[in-house]
């Protein structure tokens, strides 16, 4: 009775489930999957070779997860993304993946075209994907960017830009891109039918925001949370999401419009977005649901509202750091934001350049 909490390894290789001395491969598959998923992909597939019992279990993995630095012993990092995709599911088309996440950290992994292998991966996992699908290319791994500052936030229109084409993901529930200085265009013309988050990191849009603006509106019928985190080139957003709940945008830098209509819109953050612009600044708001608002940046020119909460829970109002601010003119004027509102429940006040910060609690902020 004492062996019965042990784990004994068949010698003879066949691995059957009914071999009682190979108490491991007699585990149903869903119970492999969560043993699997601990280790190294590559680990992972490579399990095929221990006997037919473990021949296909790795290619019902739910999660995928690809990561140059742990996979130091694969020859090309390309080929063994391409390999694993192409072979997961045996081929079989119609057989969806849950979540796929790729991670690139060194230059030599991806070679001299990135963008290439970008693309490739992304059409391949595009209509297979039922999760979360998420991208990450550190600045260390691609030459496209910092080259100069400011040619990335001022694209020169007669420079060729470095696109990639993004494609449609019809069944994903969470889309995940950073991918440093690279033109990314966005599909406008299909549905991100599942689609509850997307985060986008490093790209720059040069047609200022038309296609981004597009699939966020009219794209995403389920989008809950956005966020886009330096971007460049984006000069007009519009946000017409009913079901958006969270909204992040920091450093987008040279923003002039920003229109959000978004009836259950519950947590809004901007952050040096509008710093940088050379013209009229516009912002409206209807986001009558709003319960959160962290503001740091230069209040635009022109601010219209149509609906706003009645008592905002939150308030969270900072004054630009000195390089921002003398980049805005010397004036944020971000006092304007408390005035659109008529009461605060929790009113934080931040000065950055003074090394002070002022916390106040107020049950009624008036209009002045």
């Amino acid at each position: 009775m004492a062996r019965i909490g042990r784990v004994r390894f068949s010698r003879s290789g066949d691995g059957k489930p009914g071999d009682s001395r190979d108490r491991i491969s007699a585990l149903p598959d869903s119970i492999l999957h969560l043993i699997l998923v601990l280790v190294p992909l590559v680990d992972a597939v490579r399990t095929c070779v221990l006997s037919r019992r473990w021949r296909g279990v790795w290619t019902r993995l739910p999660l995928l997860f690809f990561d140059d630095v742990q996979a130091p012993r694969v020859s090309r990092f390309p080929d063994l993304v391409d390999g694993v995709l192409r072979g997961y599911a045996n081929d079989d088309v119609d057989m969806v993946m849950g979540d796929l996440f790729v991670s690139v950290y060194h230059r030599d992994s991806v070679g001299d075209d990135p963008v290439s292998f970008v693309a490739t991966l992304a059409n391949l996992a595009a209509q297979r994907i039922s999760g979360r699908f998420g991208l990450y290319l550190s600045p260390a791994a691609v030459d496209l960017y910092p080259k100069e500052l400011l040619k990335n936030l001022y694209p020169d229109p007669e420079e060729e830009a470095v696109t990639l084409q993004l494609p449609c993901f019809p069944r994903a529930t969470e889309l995940s891109i950073t991918f440093m200085g690279v033109d990314l265009r966005m599909p406008t013309t299909e549905t991100f039918a599942k689609l509850t988050k997307l985060f986008i990191s490093g790209v720059r849009f040069t047609d200022g925001g038309e296609e981004i603006s597009q699939v966020v509106s009219l794209c995403c019928p389920c989008i809950e949370t956005l966020e886009l985190h330096s971007i460049s080139g984006l000069r007009m957003l519009t946000v017409l999401a009913r079901s958006l709940v969270s909204m992040v945008l920091s450093r987008i830098l040279v923003l002039e419009q920003l229109l959000v209509a978004a009836g259950n819109l519950r947590h809004m953050l901007v952050d040096r977005c509008f710093v940088l612009s050379n013209t009229r600044t516009v912002m409206f708001l209807s986001v009558p649901a709003l319960e959160q608002l962290l503001w740091q940046d230069r209040c635009p020119e022109v601010i219209q509202h149509w609906m706003l909460p009645s008592c905002l829970r939150r308030l969270v109002v900072a004054e630009l750091e000195l390089n921002y601010l003398f980049a805005a003119g010397g004036r944020s004027n971000f006092a304007r934001i408390l005035q659109l509102f008529k009461c605060v429940d929790t009113l934080r006040l931040e000065f950055p350049n003074a090394q002070v910060r002022i916390y106040g609690i107020s049950t009624l902020v008036k209009r002045t």
